[in-house]
């Protein structure tokens, strides 16, 4: 009687010492899913109940795998938000600035940490262009050279041989360590932005285009604008002060003033048309208030932010994402303004649109939109001048932008682009 009563207590133990330790595992597990989470893509880490045939912990060394074991750096720890916002379409163009809610949330202690970006004030000119902060590596192996460390070695400068542009690459994404972003800041004090109309794009017969025989004796760099038009969703675009396509309301925009300064922002009706000479729209904010746009409101319902090119969306060999888990996972570009007034192009390859949002807010941008996708469609080029301000060298931003590229925009070209100038 006395065994029975003692191995039944002995069982009982072991059940309630079991219990606790999955309960235990599992309070880890769901830690571990938001540290997955913050600020990337979603890898599927909800579906651990979805059938028994995976047991706990073998999804969990899966799970823990997916980052390199010797690839997490050490950085200074700070915040990463969350933010909420509302794509605008020509299906809601009312929506003002007042109706988009923002969330905010900081992130658990126990995710990877990332650095504090402060932007360096531009101050006067004569201080010269101020190299941002650097951005401390999230994986140490392998090791990506220059990574986070921005450089204008290499790079256009001016004639004192004072930078115009710094640069970086860095790979911000905590589910995917090949995702790569290579982005470049341009001194907006010296530089003067033009926007370029496609020369085959529908609006150009709105504005009676005549090409202007630009000079290019002061051109420093080129880059992609947005997607053409047919694939904007109603997104409107300004050019020399005159409207290509209507502006739509709310909408994530890249403006260009008169004065030459440029600012990232969602479009209000209160901005005066004659004070903008460029401007180019695309969806919502990919970064909103230095924070990773997490979602969109569309339609009354919460969605990913995630920007997709529908079916055109594709991979290096021309094949449609669409049908693949991580559709998303693609080349993209896009464009952020730093609060010193400077703006930075990205360029990222096998990344998805929050993965290259991250990267922009870690350079400091306040606000970002996307650009144009796809791998013959990224382009960031650099022209090199002699002190005649010939031309004798052309580069690229990326050594993965493909190389017949580094001439496209040169005689025009059929898709939208823009152009930086030194002043």
């Amino acid at each position: 009687m006395g065994y029975v009563f003692g191995k039944r207590i002995l069982i009982a133990a072991v059940l309630l010492l079991c219990s606790v330790s999955l309960c235990a595992a599992e309070q880890r597990a769901k830690r571990l899913e938001r540290h997955a989470r913050l600020d990337a893509n979603p890898v599927g880490y909800s579906d651990v109940r979805r059938d028994m045939e995976i047991s706990f912990m073998d999804w969990l060394e899966t799970m823990l795998t997916q980052v390199p074991a010797q690839a997490v750096a050490e950085p200074p720890p700070a915040d990463i938000y969350k933010a909420t916002t509302e794509e605008i379409t020509p299906s809601s163009p009312e929506v003002s600035l007042t109706s988009l809610q923002n969330t905010v949330a900081a992130t658990d202690s126990r995710t990877l940490a990332q650095p504090q970006v402060t932007c360096v004030s531009a101050g006067p000119i004569a201080s010269g262009f101020q190299k941002p902060v650097d951005i401390p590596a999230l994986y140490t192996s392998p090791t990506l050279e220059g990574e986070g460390v921005w450089t204008a070695e290499d790079l256009p400068s001016r004639t004192d041989g004072e930078p115009l542009v710094y640069k970086t690459v860095y790979r911000p994404s905590l589910d995917f360590p090949n995702s790569t972003v290579y982005m470049a800041v341009f001194d907006m004090r010296r530089l003067k932005p033009k926007f370029f109309v496609g020369q085959t794009e529908p609006g150009v017969y709105n504005i009676s285009y005549k090409p202007e025989g630009e000079d290019l004796s002061k051109i420093v760099a080129i880059t992609n604008a947005m997607w053409m038009q047919q694939h904007s969703r109603g997104a409107g675009a300004i050019y020399r002060g005159q409207v290509v396509y209507p502006m739509a309301p709310g909408m994530a925009t890249l403006v260009i003033y008169e004065d030459d300064s440029v600012d990232i922002l969602e479009w209000s009706d209160d901005i005066p048309i004659h004070a903008v000479k460029d401007a180019r729209q695309l969806r919502h904010l990919i970064v909103k208030d230095g924070a990773v746009v997490e979602q969109v409101c569309k339609n009354g319902k919460i969605q990913e932010a995630e920007i997709g090119l529908g079916g055109f969306l594709v991979d290096n060999q021309g094949r449609s994402t669409m049908g693949n888990k991580f559709w998303y996972l693609a080349n993209r570009t896009a464009f952020g303004v730093r609060s010193d007034g400077n703006l930075v192009f990205a360029m990222g390859h096998h990344v998805g649109t929050r993965d290259l949002a991250k990267a922009l807010a870690l350079a400091g941008c306040q606000r970002a939109l996307h650009g144009d996708a796809n791998i013959h469609n990224i382009v960031c080029n650099f022209y090199y001048r002699d002190q005649q301000n010939r031309i004798t060298k052309r580069d690229k931003l990326s050594p993965e932008q493909l190389q017949y590229t580094v001439k496209r925009y040169d005689q025009g070209y059929a898709k939208d682009f823009f152009a930086f100038y030194e002043k």
